[in-house]
């Protein structure tokens, strides 16, 4: 499979902004469980703000929708084959 990233320097870049942001949202789901949040309601919020913001800043609904299958392709392969590992920088994104 092909990567959605740019090749070169933009490449290693959006790689690298994709495992930070990775890691990030980790984080904010160990701060969720840490503050007791209820589970469903807490990642519904964070996915709810997550796709309106995925959506403005997308110049169509192609695009936005491009963007959201190939993070669920991404999330079931890791599901599938990572066990719910996170990601580390040698992991390979499809």
């Amino acid at each position: 499979m092909t990567s959605p990233f740019n090749k070169g320097k933009e490449q290693d870049q959006a790689e690298d902004d994709f495992f930070e942001a990775a890691r990030l949202s980790l984080i904010m789901l160990e701060e969720f469980e840490a503050r007791g949040l209820n589970t469903g309601a807490a990642i519904g919020g964070a996915l709810t703000q997550i796709l309106t913001h995925l959506i403005d800043v997308s110049p169509d609904i192609p695009s936005a929708m491009t963007v959201l299958s190939a993070s669920l392709n991404n999330a079931s392969f890791q599901t599938d084959s990572l066990s719910v590992v996170p990601l580390q920088d040698e992991d390979v994104v499809h």
